[in-house]
């Protein structure tokens, strides 16, 4: 066994927690979503190879048991939620924006505008600021497409927020 599942619940419980409220916008979604991800991290822990990162390996589960709540639910409806804890980085250098409420709102609602799997994209990139080889793990996807898709999509937050 790679660690023990407390220890792995203790260290990723936040992280996870955060990108699934992203996805779902409701609490009681995401304690549903989060629980399921344990279990199955419960199950195949004595399977994970190393392959990836622990890390890369629980938000691909998390990642999963997301699309397939949305399918079982057929519902991926937004509603109130609280934005305050969230910040975002819209520059991939060193000098990070600070965003006011307005911009934060107006960024998050066009990440929830998104179909899978770039809002996951912007989520893991923008928000748990992760970088492009763990995201293209995570999601299935290919390193450019995901430096390539984020980029195409900065370019369109950055001029919805110019708009603003």
């Amino acid at each position: 066994m790679y660690r023990d599942i407390e220890d792995l619940y203790s260290e990723y419980y936040q992280e996870l927690y955060k990108y699934i409220y992203l996805m779902t916008l409701n609490k009681y979604d995401t304690e549903d979503i989060l629980h399921n991800t344990f279990i199955k991290v419960m199950k195949g822990i004595k399977s994970f190879k190393g392959q990836s990162t622990i890390k890369t390996w629980l938000f691909s589960i998390a990642h999963n048991e997301c699309i397939n709540y949305f399918l079982q639910n057929k519902r991926n409806k937004a509603e109130s939620a609280d934005y305050a804890c969230i910040t975002i980085v819209v520059q991939d250098s060193m000098d990070k924006t600070m965003l006011k409420k307005e911009e934060v709102e107006i960024i998050l609602r066009f990440i929830r505008a998104q179909k899978e799997p770039i809002r996951s994209l912007l989520i893991l990139r923008l928000i748990d600021e992760e970088a492009f080889g763990t995201i293209a793990n995570i999601l299935n996807k290919t390193d450019v497409w995901c430096r390539v898709t984020f980029y195409r999509m900065k370019r369109k937050i950055i001029d919805l927020l110019a708009q603003e």
